[in-house]
């Protein structure tokens, strides 16, 4: 019996989050087909350890990690393709003109393609979903040195791309 409310607690659990999930994970792979294959991965290691998992309010935040540890590890798998995974596209506010406001976004967009995998993940992050860096270290299953290590690298980097 406790299998079915497992069921329906996951059945539950999807409905409420797959959408989330897949923003989540196209804002880090930039693709809503690979975000769709990260999302599918993330239900199905969830679904294999439901019973496991105790604390139901943190469902979240275990889905997201695993989609992060999903894409980074893939990544390290794919490397020796030299494929090239685009951004998100990210809102940005301007006071300006459209046009400009248009070149601004594209110039933005072209230097976050430029950072690796793993600093675009600390820059969605810390920027977009607002995470503390402690937040962020657990997110992605690394020491919080690591992730301020490496957001002043991608920082560093978006600064001297934006400024050429």
């Amino acid at each position: 019996m406790a299998g079915v409310v497992n069921e329906v607690e996951f059945e539950a659990f999807v409905q409420a989050s797959r959408a989330w999930l897949r923003h989540e994970a196209y804002y880090i792979c930039g693709d809503w087909h690979v975000a769709d294959d990260l999302v599918q991965v993330a239900l199905c290691k969830l679904y294999q350890r439901w019973d496991r998992l105790s604390r139901r309010a943190a469902l979240g935040a275990y889905a997201r990690r695993v989609i992060l540890r999903s894409y980074l590890s893939e990544r390290r798998r794919l490397r020796w393709r030299c494929e090239v995974v685009a951004l998100a596209t990210v809102d940005i506010v301007s006071s300006e003109d459209p046009q400009s406001a248009v070149d601004d976004r594209q110039m933005l967009l072209k230097a976050l393609r430029r950072l690796g995998p793993r600093q675009r993940s600390v820059v969605m992050l810390r920027f977009l979903d607002d995470l503390s860096v402690e937040q962020t270290a657990r997110a992605l299953g690394c020491a919080p040195a690591t992730v301020t290590s490496q957001t002043a690298r991608a920082l560093s980097a978006l600064r001297r791309a934006l400024s050429s």
